[in-house]
C-alpha cells in the first residue's frame, strides 16, 4: 500500500523530447480523425450534406456554449457550487453545457457537428480572453469534439435516427459525453499542460481528472439526450417524424422534365380537339343560322344558294 500511494502521488515528468512526441502525435491523430469526419460529412451516402440551417445552428449553439462556459459557468455558477462538497469532483457545473451540446447534436445529426460547436466555443474564448500559444492550443478544443464525431460516424446514422428509442438516445448521449470529457482531461494532464505550460500532475490527479470528467460528462449527456430531442423537435418538427410522408403538392413548384413533356402533349391534344370542335361549329349549319338571323349578310361560303 505504501508503494502504491507513493507511485500515485509521484509527479509525471517526461523529457522534453517525449512531451513533444506525444503532443505532435495527438495533432496527427486529430487530423486523421478530422479527415474521416470530413469524408463522412461530404461523401458518405449515410448522411445528407450540410445545409445553411445546420451552419447557423452550429454557430448559434457555439456562441451559447461560450456564454455559459466562460461567463455564466465560471463567473456565476462556479463560485456558488464550489463550496458544496463533491460538486467539483462530480463536474455538476458541466450539466448545462452538455445539455446545449446534445441539443446541437439532436438538431444537426451529422458528422462534424460536435467538433464545430466546441471549436466555435474555443475560438471565441481565445478571442475574448486571449491565448498564450495561439493555434497550438487548438488541440484542447479538437480533443473535446473530434472523438464524439468519430463515434457518430461509427454509428452510421444511428444517433438520433428517426424512430430511435429513448434507451438508444441515452446510450448515445453517454458515449458522446464520455468521449467529450475523458480523452481531453487525460491528454491535458499527460501532454498539453506539460508541453505548453510546464505544468505537471501526479498519477492520482491524472486518473481522477480522467475518470470524473469522462463518467460524469457521460451521465450528464445521457440525462440530457431525451430532453434535447424534445427541444430539437419543438424547433424543427420534421425531425420527430417516424416515417417519410408524401409532401403536399406545391402549386408554384417547377414541374419535372417528364411532367412538363406530358403536360405539353396533353395541351396539344386539347388544342387539336378544340380546333376540330370550332371548325365543326363553323360549318354549314352555322352559316345557315347566320343567314337566318341577318338576311343581308349574304350566303355563307359553301352553303345552299
Amino acid at each position: 500500500m505504501g508503494a502504491t500511494a507513493m507511485v500515485a502521488n509521484s509527479t509525471i515528468r517526461l523529457s522534453p523530447g517525449w512531451n513533444a512526441f506525444y503532443f505532435w502525435g495527438v495533432w496527427a491523430v486529430c487530423l486523421g480523425c478530422l479527415a474521416i469526419v470530413l469524408w463522412a460529412a461530404l461523401k458518405s451516402p449515410k448522411w445528407a450534406r450540410w445545409t445553411t440551417q445546420d451552419i447557423l445552428i452550429v454557430a448559434a449553439l457555439g456562441v451559447l456554449l461560450e456564454v455559459y462556459d466562460n461567463i455564466i459557468g465560471d463567473q456565476l455558477i462556479g463560485p456558488l457550487i464550489n463550496p458544496i462538497p463533491g460538486a467539483d469532483f462530480s463536474q455538476i457545473q458541466d450539466l448545462p453545457y452538455m445539455f446545449l451540446l446534445m441539443v446541437g447534436v439532436a438538431l444537426v445529426r451529422k458528422p462534424g457537428c460536435v467538433t464545430a460547436m466546441v471549436f466555435v466555443n474555443f475560438l471565441l474564448a481565445q478571442l475574448l480572453f486571449g491565448s498564450g500559444h495561439g493555434a497550438l492550443d487548438w488541440t484542447d478544443g479538437l480533443t473535446q469534439g473530434i472523438f464524439c464525431d468519430v463515434y457518430i460516424v461509427a454509428r452510421r446514422g444511428g444517433v438520433y435516427a428517426k424512430g430511435a428509442s429513448s434507451l438508444s438516445m441515452v446510450l448515445d448521449g453517454f458515449m458522446i459525453g464520455l468521449l467529450r470529457g475523458g480523452p481531453n482531461a487525460f491528454l491535458t494532464d499527460w501532454t498539453f499542460d506539460p508541453y505548453l505550460n510546464a505544468t505537471y500532475y501526479t498519477w492520482l490527479q491524472m486518473w481522477n481528472d480522467t475518470w470524473t470528467n469522462g463518467l460524469f460528462n457521460g451521465l450528464e449527456a445521457a440525462v440530457s439526450a431525451p430532453l434535447a430531442y424534445r427541444v430539437a423537435v419543438s424547433v424543427v418538427p420534421s425531425l420527430g417524424a417516424r416515417r417519410v410522408r408524401a409532401a403536399a403538392a406545391d402549386p408554384f413548384a417547377e414541374p419535372a422534365d417528364g411532367q412538363a413533356a406530358a403536360g405539353a402533349r396533353a395541351g396539344a391534344l386539347a388544342h387539336d380537339d378544340g380546333g376540330t370542335t370550332a371548325e365543326a361549329a363553323s360549318g354549314p349549319a352555322a352559316g345557315q343560322a347566320t343567314a337566318l338571323l341577318d338576311p343581308e349578310s349574304g350566303h355563307s361560303e359553301g352553303g345552299p344558294a
